[in-house]
């Protein structure tokens, strides 16, 4: 696989568990019986994970190479993908969320570092086709998702299978990225 699917499958991965996990948030509320503040209380917690994380991205790639930086922490965001659905009350699914947020925001900052270190080595912009890949992973999930809703399908089920082969997909994918010696 050539660096530049590699890294749109890695885009794409991470878009799809963001259109996974979007879909199934309704269901996540009436299992636990959340309120509108509760759960809104619920969704600032990706964003405050991802804002106390994300400055450690850098350290993690410089220290450990951005290929290993990326490929560990988009297992990290795959395999954390069902937790919010397997959160036994609101304050664990608090914590999965703020999880889910930080290895998010992580792996965002090094699969971008990855797409310039390409995009500068191939000598044309890819930066918003990466970006579009993202798109369609999370269009994709987010259908799938829907589907799965509408056919009353458990979430904890749905993200579980999904949370897998999006593993695999990343494992894959992350195969092909840059090596920080090449």
């Amino acid at each position: 696989m050539s660096h530049h699917r590699a890294i749109a499958a890695v885009f794409a991965v991470h878009g799809a568990v963001a259109g996974s996990m979007a879909t199934r948030i309704p269901w996540i509320q009436d299992q636990l019986h959340l309120s509108p503040a509760a759960l809104g209380l619920g969704m600032l917690c990706p964003p405050i994970g991802a804002f106390v994380a994300m400055p450690m991205a850098g350290r993690l790639a410089h220290r450990f190479g951005g290929r290993a930086a990326t490929r560990v922490l988009l297992a990290l965001w795959c395999a954390g993908l069902a937790l919010p659905a397997l959160s036994p009350a609101p304050v664990w699914l608090y914590a999965a969320l703020l999880l889910y947020g930080a290895s998010a925001g992580m792996c965002d900052v090094v699969m971008n570092a990855q797409g310039v270190v390409l995009e500068r080595r191939l000598g044309k912009p890819i930066i918003s086709g990466l970006h579009g890949m993202w798109a369609v992973g999370s269009l994709a999930a987010g259908g799938l998702g829907t589907l799965a809703a509408h056919a009353g399908v458990d979430a904890r089920l749905h993200l579980s299978v999904v949370s897998a082969a999006l593993l695999a997909l990343g494992g894959l994918a992350g195969r092909g990225l840059l090596r920080d010696d090449s």
